[in-house]
């Protein structure tokens, strides 16, 4: 395909975006591109479907077919190569990636995190084919509105605002002097609520929510980064996960969290969440109640990060404490076993990058393939997990969705025209999408941002 410069194929595309209307929609005439001779992944299918035409009117896929007529639209010759949807993470934290993870925020101030942020969300996750982002924890939620309103670029951004913690939980980031009259960075700055009881969890969900939040994040376990919470601990009780999800369905959404053990995901099964993030030291009983409930809930696998980063004592952050790089080395045994029980009984499945990538870089293409050579799940069902089904968790957040009109995550019509060409078959070969030359095209809502056809 010849085409002009990628630089003014951009620029066009981001004055369409931010241009004021002056016509009513009635007069408008949305642009069509027709995408002809490609294979497509669907998001779903096992298998691409061969010699396919797709088209695109304005930001939206209108019509997937062979030998589609569209005289008035761009034709992109695909020249076989694979079309599939832009990749989707759903375990990010944009605003922690600094090389010491949460440790980092006294480095420098949020304004510099926020600007830091924008620039890698645009460079390290648009430009490399991750289309939509799902931030996890951590206060992006000003980022979002500006890139659901064309005032930045980067991809689809879906944010919990702060995450929900006990004092010495997951989320409680301050030191062992910080009190109430001197809190930590991570709460002046709500990347965090610290929450004891539920009066603190009502009051900081709806204040998450005022302020954009588009779902809740809990932290109902311990973890690995922090330094005070053990793996096996309770970090939020029964009482505190119901009250969290009481006021997500007020507000027409859900809640996720993050727990390691039984104990935590059975409170959290009780009480309603949805999104099960890590999970790694989990019994098999509770992998088969999971499955029971289908696409009611989801288990969320950050694969690189726990099986990769976490594989052995040595390879862990230079940073981590002795005590943290042997809970580190539990929750990378416990992966893969998790991994393989929850592929077993076919449990619901997302994925996502998580932290501790290169700074401002998400390992995100490196958790699909971790999750094909390193727990040897198929290709098909890795990029399911960050693709369409992705999209359908995406779509939980119902009243609070900032793209509520069509679906995303998946080559169908009535889909945002989120669309990525490689050249070459990553159900054959999932290593092609760690290189980047072979990603020769990037479409965004309609707008093309990368293009080496």
């Amino acid at each position: 395909m010849k085409s002009e410069p990628i630089l003014t194929r951009m620029l066009i595309g981001i004055v369409a975006i931010c241009m004021p209307l002056v016509a009513s929609a009635q007069d408008e005439t949305p642009s069509r591109t027709l995408f002809t001779n490609v294979n497509v992944f669907d998001g779903f299918a096992d298998e691409l479907a061969m010699n396919t035409d797709v088209l695109v009117e304005g930001n939206v896929i209108v019509e997937v077919g062979q030998d589609i007529s569209a005289p008035d639209a761009t034709v992109i010759d695909g020249g076989g190569r694979t079309l599939m949807p832009g990749l989707i993470d759903m375990h990010t934290h944009v605003t922690f990636e600094t090389e010491q993870g949460t440790n980092g925020f006294n480095f420098y101030d949020f304004g510099g995190a926020g600007a830091m942020a924008a620039q890698a969300l645009r460079d390290n996750m648009l430009m490399k084919g991750i289309t939509t982002g799902r931030d996890i924890a951590g206060n992006s939620r000003g980022i979002a509105r500006l890139i659901q309103q064309g005032q930045l670029i980067g991809p689809r951004l879906y944010t919990s605002g702060g995450v929900l913690s006990a004092t010495g939980g997951h989320g409680d980031w301050g030191g062992p002097t910080d009190t109430a009259l001197n809190m930590d960075y991570g709460a002046m700055v709500e990347q965090s609520y610290i929450v004891d009881g539920r009066d603190d969890v009502i009051e900081a969900s709806r204040r998450n929510f005022r302020n954009g939040a588009h779902f809740t994040k809990i932290m109902a376990g311990g973890g690995v980064a922090s330094l005070y919470d053990p793996l096996e601990i309770y970090a939020a009780t029964q009482e505190e996960v119901e009250a969290a999800v009481e006021i997500a369905s007020e507000y027409g959404t859900y809640v996720a969290i993050h727990a390691y053990n039984d104990q935590s995901y059975t409170r959290s099964l009780d009480a309603g969440v949805r999104s099960f993030e890590h999970g790694f030291l989990v019994s098999e009983d509770i992998v088969k109640r999971m499955a029971k409930m289908d696409q009611d809930i989801a288990w969320s696998f950050q694969c690189y990060m726990s099986v990769a980063t976490f594989g052995d004592y040595d390879s862990m952050p230079e940073f981590f404490t002795h005590e943290q790089k042997l809970k580190g080395v539990a929750v990378g045994e416990g992966a893969r076993n998790a991994a393989a029980m929850m592929l077993k009984h076919d449990v619901f499945m997302v994925g996502g990058s998580d932290m501790f990538s290169p700074p401002y870089g998400p390992r995100m293409k490196e958790d699909i393939t971790c999750r094909v050579n390193m727990v040897d799940y198929p290709a098909a069902h890795a990029l399911k997990m960050s693709t369409g089904n992705a999209g359908i968790v995406l779509k939980w957040s119902k009243v609070l969705d900032p793209y509520p009109t069509y679906h995303i995550g998946r080559i169908a019509p009535d889909s945002y025209a989120d669309i990525l060409l490689w050249d070459g078959n990553p159900l054959e070969n999932i290593d092609l999408i760690l290189d980047e030359s072979k990603l020769h095209l990037v479409m965004k809502d309609g707008v093309i941002y990368k293009d080496i056809m």
